[in-house]
């Protein structure tokens, strides 16, 4: 029916979930590309140390994906809904 719809509302929870990631599950997702890349596994900072300065970059590009994602499933799907988008 909202062929259309749907298929640009899972692209967008596809989003929200990796913006989640890039947020908050930052070692999942660095231990992933090290393993697409073929290196080892970062090693995990002391608590003293200074912190990554990729740590705060990641939290920022995640938190901008994910809002994206939500912010593309509402509009697509509120306007499918307003609009009756009608399927073939």
């Amino acid at each position: 029916m909202w062929t259309h719809v749907i298929i640009v509302d899972l692209l967008a929870l596809i989003l929200f979930v990796l913006g989640f990631h890039l947020a908050f599950r930052q070692r999942l997702v660095r231990g992933a590309w090290a393993k697409w890349r073929g290196t080892p596994p970062p090693r995990p900072r002391a608590k003293g140390a200074d912190a990554d300065p990729a740590h705060y970059a990641l939290i920022i590009s995640g938190v901008m994906v994910m809002a994206f994602g939500a912010i593309l499933f509402f509009f697509t799907t509120v306007y499918g809904l307003l609009t009756g988008t009608q399927g073939p």
